[in-house]
């Protein structure tokens, strides 16, 4: 399954495929994230049939939840320093 998103003007594109063997790019254990401040990737097992991916655009800020099995991976890529980022994970905390 592939699907781009649209938000604030720019373009997120992500990338989640069918199965095959974990970890293979194409297997739906992976899952590709480009943005303006670059690309991230996450490769989790389970069952690809039941995988969760939200995607959240802030400004300057793209954030990746990816849920498979009892599994959960947060990726959070963008431009600031060091303290936006700390403040952001305090945030986050709260969820």
């Amino acid at each position: 399954m592939r699907f781009i998103v649209l938000a604030a003007g720019m373009s997120i594109m992500a990338i989640t495929s069918g199965p095959a063997g974990a970890g293979e790019p194409g297997d739906g254990h992976t899952t590709v994230v480009q943005d303006e401040n670059g690309t991230s990737v996450i490769t989790q097992s389970g069952d690809p049939a039941q995988v969760e991916v939200k995607i959240e655009k802030e400004p300057g800020r793209t954030t990746v939840y990816r849920r498979s099995g009892g599994n959960t991976a947060i990726v959070t890529q963008g431009t600031g320093n060091a303290q936006d980022m700390l403040d952001w994970l305090r945030k986050q905390q709260g969820r």
